[in-house]
């Protein structure tokens, strides 16, 4: 079908064209026309690092988990999401064993999604060791981004400088506080098989074209280490010194929508830190990157072009999606309808394939489909 009357964000900047779909694509040509005037028309939001969706008591089963992931994703203009999950020492949720088992899951959902559901696997330093276990998981699952992260180092500092603090950890991994400095007692004997560990996976991950890089760096020597071994890409930097490092470097940096929402309510955000960041990635944040991305424009922060590219165009080139992120003829049919009115997501097309309907956009999508059915009877 063929959207008429709305604004579309092409070629980095609003126009007030029409836009068709067909077969998955970004066509054109006369096609059955649906009028959307009032609404914006934008790339669908790739969220490169989403968080596990949260339930009291925890889910049922892998397969509940990945479908509350991907509902919540479609009713916020998510077309393409990479679901972060750990191979960590964190607590039953984050285990090696979730992970396969939430992988697998994820394989028996092929097909069957709403968005274009995919893994982040976030690897912890300490955990590093089971190389040839990771490899399995990453090529038998084809997973495409890995990440690398050193939180055990970051709850030994905890430990020594904030025990109430390091209780606090310890009672969200499952255990109490002995039970998790034993654990993290444990992974530091291993730590000098370490470095050699995460070199290996690099150089497996080069090889088989995985994307890779790092997660939560809190110093620029962290950077630099994980830039060293070609980790390059810099995922939510904890400290200005880690983005720094990277940028130095040229290598990319995706920022936090979580640590951006607490900045904008303490007014405490850096413009500049906007300006020299690669993407946003939504980290558990409440907010959900499109309205992120609306509420930057909206306030004056960023115009909607760069905001939104920040949330779809950009990501795609890192995920290396060609045909993403970009209202371009031939490119996937990914768009997010929203209502210029609420400032809400009304509507989104994944791949061509309706994925969420509600407001005013389902008068539109319904009452063009009621005239078009009579027609064909």
């Amino acid at each position: 079908m063929r959207f008429t009357g709305a604004r579309i964000l092409r070629d980095g900047a609003l126009q007030e064209r029409s836009i068709a779909i067909a077969e998955g694509r970004i066509t054109k040509g006369p096609l059955p026309a649906v009028d959307m005037s009032g609404y914006l028309i934008l790339p669908g939001v790739i969220d490169m690092m989403a968080a596990r969706p949260l339930r009291r008591g925890g889910w049922d089963s892998c397969t509940q988990l990945l479908e509350a992931a991907d509902r919540t994703g479609a009713a916020h203009g998510v077309t393409t999401q990479c679901l972060q999950q750990g191979w960590s020492w964190e607590g039953p949720s984050e285990s090696p064993e979730a992970a396969e088992e939430l992988a697998a899951a994820l394989a028996g959902m092929a097909g069957k999604t709403l968005t274009d559901l995919r893994l982040a696997l976030r690897i912890e330093h300490a955990m590093a060791r089971s190389t040839m276990r990771i490899l399995e998981l990453v090529r038998g699952s084809g997973i495409e981004l890995v990440l690398f992260s050193n939180r055990a180092a970051t709850a030994r500092d905890l430990r020594d400088a904030d025990p109430p603090g390091f209780a606090a950890l310890a009672a969200r991994t499952g255990r109490d506080a002995a039970a998790l400095s034993e654990v993290l007692d444990g992974l530091a004997a291993g730590a000098p098989s370490v470095p050699r560990a995460l070199c290996d996976l690099a150089e497996q991950f080069d090889t088989a074209g995985v994307i890779y890089g790092s997660a939560e760096d809190e110093s620029g020597e962290a950077r630099e280490h994980h830039s060293m071994i070609g980790a390059g890409l810099c995922m939510t930097p904890s400290s200005y010194r880690a983005a720094a490092a990277a940028r130095a470097v040229c290598d990319p940096v995706a920022i936090s929508a979580r640590e951006l929402t607490e900045q904008l309510q303490t007014r405490t955000l850096d413009p500049e830190q906007l300006a020299r960041c690669d993407a946003i990635v939504s980290d558990g944040a409440r907010m959900p990157l499109a309205d992120l991305a609306l509420h930057l424009a909206e306030t004056g922060i960023l115009p909607l072009p760069r905001a939104w590219a920040l949330v779809s165009d950009h990501p795609a080139r890192l995920l290396r999606l060609p045909g993403r992120g970009r209202l371009d003829l031939g490119a996937r049919a990914d768009l997010a309808f929203v209502n210029e009115a609420t400032g809400k997501v009304e509507a989104t097309v994944c791949g061509g394939r309706l994925s969420h309907l509600c407001g005013a956009a389902a008068v539109r999508f319904l009452g063009n489909a009621r005239p078009r059915q009579m027609a064909a009877e």
